[in-house]
């Protein structure tokens, strides 16, 4: 695993100081030059040092993490599970271990992550490797996860960029997930809509809108599927069972009075 990939999962959480300094240890060294490994031996011994003599406290992150991860273990127990069939109490009973597994986990959190996360995000050869990406590069990088706390701080245009890269290329999966990973944080996502409306994509346009309608304007969304004329696309859309509770009455109505007359006129 390179270098950029290693900060970003600690500082996104997904592995603690421990794997930290493992996989450090273990970077494939061939992608580095004599400095830069030079460099990163240093950040090894400076992440020791931390380790060593910064403790790790429960912070509003991790009490958050640990009370979802109770929720839904709460959640499975009370399930009766005497109706179920074995292929679904398999399944159950296979996340609770691996809830309960994540549980257990020790992560970083407190004054040591925040040390590391300070050291970590201002390293020199991290920083130098973020400014030398393409877009497309970028786009890759940030959408390997469907959604993670800390995404890279970028502006709308740099946001913008990225989604053109990602529609010259068609990657409709990376398009949405690099909505999940800015969801309410302030980003103008009309130009992926636009994508998914323009390519009559109702699942991705669904998935959108169940994802991020709370940074979308559905007037607008709705007026712009309506304008399309196209019967099938808008009843696929209003047959998504999951999106039902996210529009209004009279949105749905909107919708319903447009489908009633596009049957219409087409008989």
């Amino acid at each position: 695993m390179d270098l950029a990939n290693i900060i970003y999962r600690y500082v996104n959480r997904f592995i603690n100081s421990e794997e930290l300094i493992n996989q450090l240890e273990n970077i494939e060294k061939s992608n580095y030059s004599k400095n830069e490994l030079l460099e990163i031996a240093k950040l090894l011994e400076q992440v020791k040092e931390i380790v060593k003599n910064v403790p790790i406290e429960i912070d509003k992150v991790e009490e958050k993490r640990l009370e979802n991860i109770n929720y839904i273990l709460n959640s499975l127990k009370k399930i009766d599970k005497e109706k179920l069939d074995e292929e679904t109490k398999e399944f159950i009973k296979k996340r609770y271990e691996s809830l309960l597994k994540d549980k257990e986990c020790i992560r970083d959190s407190g004054p040591r992550y925040q040390e590391l996360f300070d050291l970590l995000t201002n390293f020199s050869v991290y920083n130098n490797y973020c400014l030398k990406v393409t877009d497309l590069e970028l786009l890759e990088f940030i959408t390997q996860y469907i959604s993670v706390p800390l995404p890279p701080p970028i502006n709308q245009e740099t946001f913008d960029d990225l989604v053109a890269s990602g529609i010259k290329e068609d990657k409709k999966e990376a398009i949405w997930r690099l909505a999940m990973n800015y969801a309410r944080k302030n980003k103008d996502f009309s130009k992926i809509e636009d994508y998914f409306i323009e390519k009559r994509d109702h699942y991705y346009l669904a998935e959108l809108i169940s994802g991020v309608y709370e940074d979308l304007d559905l007037n607008r969304l709705i007026k712009k599927v309506l304008a399309l004329k196209d019967y099938e696309f808008t009843k696929k859309l209003a047959n998504t069972t999951y999106l039902r509770g996210i529009f209004t009455s009279e949105q749905e109505e909107e919708v319903k009075m447009f489908l009633e007359q596009e049957r219409k006129d087409n008989k």
